[in-house]
């Protein structure tokens, strides 16, 4: 039974998606791109952490050492499964030898 049940998805025909079509028409709404870009800036965020985590060549058992936060915290962060407090990021940032900058985006 499963294997037909496999036979059928094989043989269904699949409708192409314009993924980035469908971005550019949802961003047109102010809403949804206020939360888009918010997103975006905490992924690059992360980003910018994990490279230059590695551009140092320190693990986060090291780094949770040196900023004085669990391995998990920074696990999770690297993950994107948590964004943390901001006085753990701010722990996290400083034990990198790095520190935030605030821009005004909105003039």
């Amino acid at each position: 039974m499963q294997r037909d049940a496999k036979k059928e998805v094989r043989n269904m025909p699949f409708e192409k998606i314009d993924i980035e079509k469908i971005l550019n028409d949802e961003l047109k709404d102010p809403e949804f791109r206020f939360y888009y870009e918010k997103i975006s800036r905490e992924y690059d965020l992360i980003e910018q952490l994990v490279a230059l985590r590695k551009k140092k060549k320190i693990t986060q058992t090291q780094l949770s050492k040196i900023a004085n936060v669990s391995q998990q915290a920074i696990s999770r962060l690297e993950n994107e499964k948590h964004i943390p407090k901001i006085d753990t990021l701010l722990k996290i940032v400083h034990g990198l030898g790095a520190e935030l900058t605030v821009t005004e985006i909105f003039k």
